[in-house]
């Protein structure tokens, strides 16, 4: 029972091209399902792992990989495989933030740095997400609402992506700062 958490996370991680596979198919009504099922497995995994007391090294690298992974297939999907696109800055300034991310820690991991998602993190994470989710509706039911919050959304991900990258290049320098002044004592 201690596995499900990471088993959850690895099959997220698993699963997530297919969301992209199923959109270039033009399936976007299957992709949209797989694509919520995979985005509501996110606080099913975080949450058992609470639950069940199994929060482990692997589930705290693996769980924020498999949001990374979903999110970069899902709007891979809407940017290039569907009828109404999002903006491909979108997608590349969470690409350039992720990679920034993973390349950071991997760098400070080496000087005993543990990564911890901060509230923005997650905030962009579920934004970023809801983004996708209403651009995949927008594609099946392409009302004025819906797409005026499709691109409302676009704007405050954005922003968000931005933000995060910031905050986590503050907490990243705060941490080296505080490294060398601990050894220069």
């Amino acid at each position: 029972m201690k596995k499900l958490p990471n088993t959850i996370s690895m099959l997220r991680l698993i699963l997530s091209p297919y969301v992209f596979i199923l959109t270039y198919r033009g399936e976007v009504e299957m992709a949209l399902g797989l694509f919520v099922i995979l985005a509501l497995s996110d606080a099913v995994d975080g949450t058992l792992a609470r639950l069940l007391k199994a929060v482990s090294n692997l589930g705290k690298m693996l769980d924020p990989i498999a949001d990374k992974v979903l999110l970069f297939f899902g709007l891979l999907s809407i940017t290039f495989y569907t009828e109404l696109k999002a903006s491909p800055y979108l997608i590349q300034l969470l690409v350039a933030r992720d990679l920034f991310l993973v390349g950071g820690t991997l760098i400070l991991r080496r000087f005993g740095f543990v990564p911890e998602p901060s509230p923005l993190g997650k905030a962009t994470t579920f934004l970023v997400s809801l983004t996708v989710l209403t651009g995949f509706v927008c594609n099946i039911s392409p009302k004025d609402f819906i797409l005026k919050t499709f691109e409302v959304l676009e704007v405050i991900s954005i922003a968000l992506i931005l933000i995060s990258a910031l905050d986590y290049g503050v907490r990243g320098l705060n941490f080296i700062l505080s490294k060398l002044i601990i050894e220069k004592r």
